[in-house]
């Protein structure tokens, strides 16, 4: 819908944004598995690599290679994706948790932070996280009624 808006609506007025802070995804930007060989797959002479971003100026993030947030992946690796992928699975549960704890603070309902009872990697995943892999994660409660 978007490219569609730009090319056809309202031609020559689009801005291209960078890839690395609007659609953060730990992708390696060459064509080759090392990150120093290969073409940039933008087509460009130098390759931005989104990896080594920190986590500051990222606006919005794609779990695809880093996996969904809610299959509790550590990312321990210390490699380049994983530095990455595991500072944007710990800011998707840090949201998380402030969520839950506005919740909390307008209901009192302690059923909410009952909810944080994971002690996989907790200061990681704020206790949604019982173990590795899908089945270890904690599900988010129906929003209370305010």
């Amino acid at each position: 819908i978007v490219p569609y808006y730009y090319d056809h609506i309202k031609p020559g007025t689009h801005t291209e944004l960078s890839r690395c802070i609007y659609n953060a995804q730990a992708d390696n930007p060459r064509t080759l598995p090392s990150h120093s060989v290969g073409n940039c797959r933008t087509g460009e002479p130098d390759c931005e690599d989104c990896r080594e971003y920190d986590i500051d100026p990222i606006v919005m993030a794609h779990f695809t290679l880093c996996q969904k947030p809610w299959n509790c992946l550590a990312h321990n690796l210390d490699d380049i994706r994983h530095r990455l992928c595991r500072k944007l699975t710990h800011e998707w549960f840090r949201v998380r948790a402030d969520l839950e704890d506005e919740w909390f603070a307008k209901t009192k309902d302690q059923s909410i932070m009952d909810k944080r009872s994971g002690k996989f990697e907790k200061d990681h995943f704020y206790g949604f996280c019982s173990r590795s892999g899908a089945k270890g994660y904690i599900k988010m409660g129906k929003p209370p009624v305010m």
